[in-house]
């Protein structure tokens, strides 16, 4: 098999999920001229993001390429904040590697 071909095996197996900076950090190690705005660009372009803001769209959900990690923040004297952050599952890693350099 050839490494790329390896690699969105491995990633793709994968449970993990990661950031859309780290993803798009690792289309730009494979040789595509691609940053994080960039990639954030092209990503609401395309509809798997809603434009202004970093939530996936619905199809993109129902597709599983992201997910949305929420926390709660503890402030100390206001009350507690929820946030939530938006990754790349190893389906939506894979989707996007084969995107660009397939």
């Amino acid at each position: 098999m050839k490494p790329k071909e390896i690699f969105a095996d491995a990633v793709s197996a994968s449970d993990s999920s990661i950031l859309i900076r780290d993803l798009a950090k690792i289309i730009k190690q494979n040789g595509i001229p691609l940053g994080e705005r960039r990639f954030y660009h092209w990503l609401r372009e395309h509809g798997y993001i809603i434009k202004g803001t970093c939530q996936p769209t619905q199809r993109a959900m129902e597709m599983g390429l992201f997910e949305i990690v929420e926390r709660t923040v503890q402030r100390s004297d206001l009350p507690p904040m929820v946030t939530s952050t938006t990754r790349v599952t190893g389906k939506g890693q894979q989707y996007f590697i084969n995107k660009f350099l397939g």
